[in-house]
């Protein structure tokens, strides 16, 4: 449920988006996998993602900012936030109590 929760919030931006790319992310060593949406064009969001280790994890997360969307303004600090969020994706470990 929670997965297809995440792609159904992911492709809600189908209207004003132009493409809709997803990059699937895997590390067998942490036991965590997911996939980051990247939707392009002047949709209210344009990062999203979740990860998980499909039993008891599940972490979602989106991109948002508090201006009316423009994919030509936002490029530039759309790029250089992504890459803090790939880095957070490929660091992510979970903690067993």
């Amino acid at each position: 449920t929670l997965l297809e929760d995440a792609r159904t919030m992911a492709f809600k931006h189908t209207v004003k988006a132009d493409a809709i790319d997803e990059q699937i992310f895997v590390n067998p060593s942490g036991n965590v996998s997911g996939l980051m949406y990247t939707i392009k064009g002047n949709a209210a969001s344009q990062i999203q993602f979740y990860l998980t280790d499909s039993t008891r994890h599940f972490l979602r997360g989106a991109l948002y900012f508090n201006e009316h969307p423009n994919k030509d303004s936002l490029a530039p600090v759309v790029a250089f936030v992504a890459q803090d969020i790939v880095h957070l994706i490929e660091s992510v470990q979970w903690n067993e109590l």
